[in-house]
């Protein structure tokens, strides 16, 4: 089924009655792989799939009533998984499940999942939207890749999205052009698009995943500063990351690892020093606490950094 060339089909399932909804599951099963359908309200179902397909690339537009659509795992031992699917929702709104994410579609949204997974689409109310299906080999990216984004969230009204979900939109108005010769050109556009918009979505959620790290790092840096051992490798260690890779990170921020500790350990001193609730303690004890046990060489720090000793700035006058 590498071949996805499917000559253009409208099958309209709007008779209620459970012969209708059986008819509708074998369809779309055929079309999409096998699938475990249940209707909200079996004596009203109804249902239309409009579908083509040309070499790489399978477009279908499912109008229905509402309904829940499940690949489990034994359907999956049953037949060839080695295909992915995106999704744009048109109209309505449904829930997707696949791993241990959950997402609400919206009309406008779109997202990518594997069918060599178990997922759950559920729509409890009509519903429109479009199904692309390709086969994996046919795409750069990896599987690895759509587990990132499976049950993510894309927007189709900006960006790289908007362009994916107009072409698509576009394509499954002309459903003869897919199925005609120029088909094959059409379907590698869609796939070229479908791979631009993985690779976009991939850098946004790298770039709020380093963020992400970036915060809980600053954030376990914060509650250490007292700990005189604090180093690169013990932050790297708690942090799950290589020294290589924070070393990067902080350089992203123009400054080390060490010279944040540093800034930070003084500051916390500074402040405590004119802190008339901390007047009982030394300067040493001061900068004990903050980690800094060496008093010469944090008097040496200090100066430098505020250009006044310890002890001339807690009192209040040069130094």
């Amino acid at each position: 089924m590498d071949k996805l060339t499917t000559p253009v089909m409208d099958a309209s399932f709007l008779a209620p009655s459970p012969e209708n909804f059986r008819g509708w599951q074998k369809t779309v099963s055929g079309l999409f792989l096998p699938l475990r359908l249940s209707p909200r309200v079996p004596a009203a179902f109804r249902g239309r799939v409009r579908a083509a397909g040309r070499d790489c690339l399978q477009l279908a537009e499912v109008t229905a009533t509402g309904h829940t659509i499940e690949r489990t795992r034994d359907l999956i031992t049953e037949s060839s998984s080695e295909y992915f699917k995106l999704s744009v929702q048109l109209s309505g709104s449904g829930v997707m499940i696949q791993g241990d994410r959950q997402i609400t579609l919206e009309p406008g949204d779109m997202t990518i999942y594997d069918t060599g997974q178990p997922y759950s689409l559920v729509f409890e109310e009509d519903f429109r939207f479009l199904v692309a299906m390709f086969p994996q080999k046919a795409v750069q990216f990896r599987r690895k890749d759509v587990e990132e984004l499976s049950a993510i969230r894309m927007d189709g009204a900006g960006g790289v999205g908007s362009m994916v979900s107009s072409f698509l939109t576009s394509l499954s108005g002309n459903l003869e052009g897919l199925a005609a010769p120029t088909g094959a050109r059409l379907s590698q556009i869609g796939l070229d698009l479908i791979a631009t918009l993985v690779d976009d979505q991939l850098g946004e959620l790298q770039t709020t995943s380093t963020t992400a790290l970036k915060r809980q790092i600053y954030t376990y840096m914060s509650e250490h500063l007292g700990d005189p051992d604090l180093s690169p490798a013990s932050i790297a260690a708690a942090n799950f990351i290589s020294v290589r890779y924070l070393h990067s990170l902080f350089r992203e921020e123009g400054t080390t690892v060490a010279a944040w500790v540093r800034a930070q350990r003084l500051e916390r001193c500074r402040q405590e020093l004119r802190d008339p609730t901390q007047a009982h303690l030394t300067v040493s004890e001061i900068a004990t606490r903050w980690g800094m046990p060496d008093a010469g060489h944090f008097s040496k720090l200090f100066r430098t950094h505020y250009q006044q000793t310890p002890s001339a700035w807690r009192i209040g006058r040069p130094g």
